[in-house]
């Protein structure tokens, strides 16, 4: 592949996976031509004014979820108008990780078959297969001898992995990609609807507020107006310039203060800005994740690119996370359930070795209930396989104002005595830094030269 000048970083890891899941497939050229369509749809969705200010998912961009997953690190070489801060640092980690390992997977039996499943499977979220080659590479790199065990047709789900070294009996390994279950999904899906009226208000008296909301009680038990009657009775309290208001009833406690818009303007007033995170942190004066805040602004969009504005005239953005115990539980249930499956798929196959990856939120005391939820679903669990090891890897993917892309992993274990395996991580040779996380990691970013996005 020939990497051309436009793009972040000529990352050689990067490039080596990629080179080696076209060499996977029958028709390599193809293969390039698939993910330069996946680049072309994203520009495409991008441009369109409705996605202006939001951060767009793969199953937005169209059918072919895997090239659009693809296409991300592909953007990292070569094309910056189609890469993304927000899908970057949800893509590039495992294809970096991959490719770090890339010359030990041709020697590991069922990875190249894997790698064409998932390849052929193009609505299927590719996240469970990256999870599985990443992992299968690096206990190869600790010396085992791994290998995919091959599901029979009509058959039992079997585990993932089988590992074996001299004089030890063969472990296998079930490694599960959790993404949010169904209760999550209609939680978000709730927020955006009860942010939407109050959107409407910020646009209609142009207003630059930070709202931060913490929901007591299950989303779907607020009153859809009740963010947009919050924000209407602290624009018509007499304080100074909305200095603070806060307020706590039997839905939520919180607080709308003013948002920083000068903040806002002083980055703008040489560069343009991404209408995403960045600006949300400008205006809340904090970090944020992707799925814990809203934006609304009237801003003028730069005409290099359309993710980008360059004279902003007010912002306002919603930070929000819900504490309601029937939340929490829910969403520990929904990994308690995921367990359930690795013990039926790992009864009969002796010792076995469970992963399971799941995405999390940064500074939230949200976070910290589910994390604690979790832990009581699993150290309740009764498996009926012989499970040495459950692994549960907390995942943040980080959009930085210093780097191209960047993921902290957070790892719990469980099970008896001290580690039985060397590999426990999934991005094990990623350098620990200082974060809001008890234990926490970056997976090598890279400087990105487009920070501020002079495009």
């Amino acid at each position: 592949m020939e990497i051309a000048e436009k793009g972040i970083e000529a990352d050689a890891d990067v490039t080596a996976a990629l080179e080696w899941f076209a060499s996977v497939t029958s028709d390599p050229d193809a293969f390039w031509q698939r993910l330069a369509r996946a680049q072309a749809a994203y520009r495409d969705a991008s441009s369109l004014p409705a996605n202006r200010g939001r951060d767009l998912e793969l199953d937005a961009l169209g059918r072919d979820i895997v090239g659009g997953f693809l296409a991300q690190p592909k953007s990292l070489l070569d094309d910056r108008r189609s890469f993304d801060l927000v899908l970057g640092a949800q893509t590039v980690p495992w294809l970096k990780q991959i490719g770090r390992n890339v010359a030990l997977l041709d020697d590991v039996p069922g990875a190249r078959e894997r790698a064409d499943r998932m390849l052929k499977a193009d609505t299927v979220h590719p996240g469970s297969a990256m999870f599985e080659l990443a992992m299968a590479s690096n206990y190869a790199s600790d010396g085992f001898d791994v290998g995919f065990v091959e599901e029979a047709r009509g058959s039992a789900r079997t585990p993932d992995l089988r590992l074996s070294l001299p004089g030890l009996p063969p472990v296998h390994v079930e490694c599960k990609r959790l993404y949010q279950g169904k209760y999550e999904t209609n939680e978000r899906k709730r927020h955006r609807e009860l942010f939407r009226k109050a959107a409407a208000l910020i646009d209609e008296r142009g207003l630059s507020v930070h709202i931060d909301v913490t929901y007591t009680q299950e989303l779907a038990n607020v009153p859809e107006d009740y963010l947009a009657e919050r924000l209407e009775r602290a624009i018509s309290t007499p304080i100074v310039t909305l200095d603070r208001y806060p307020w706590s009833d039997v839905y939520a406690y919180g607080v709308v203060r003013a948002g920083d818009l000068a903040a806002v303007k002083r980055d703008t007033s040489d560069s343009s800005l991404y209408f995403g995170p960045k600006l949300a942190r400008l205006l809340s004066g904090r970090p944020v994740t992707g799925t814990t805040y809203c934006l609304a602004a009237g801003a003028d969009p730069d005409r290099r690119d359309p993710r980008f504005i360059e004279e902003i005239h007010y912002g306002s953005v919603v930070t929000w996370q819900c504490i309601a115990p029937e939340s929490m539980d829910q969403k520990a249930r929904f990994v308690k359930s995921k367990l359930r499956e690795v013990d039926d798929q790992l009864v009969k196959f002796g010792p076995g070795i469970a992963h399971l990856a799941m995405d999390a939120d940064l500074q939230s005391q949200a976070s910290d209930l589910r994390r604690s939820r979790n832990t009581d679903a699993i150290t309740g669990f009764q498996p009926r396989a012989n499970l040495v090891a459950i692994y549960l890897h907390y995942l943040i993917p980080r959009v930085s104002e210093l780097a191209a892309w960047m993921i902290d992993e957070t790892v719990d274990r469980f099970g008896l005595g001290s580690d039985p395996l060397p590999t426990f991580r999934i991005f094990p040779q990623s350098v620990p830094v200082d974060n809001e996380l008890r234990r926490g990691s970056r997976l090598c970013p890279f400087r990105a030269r487009h920070a501020r996005c002079r495009v």
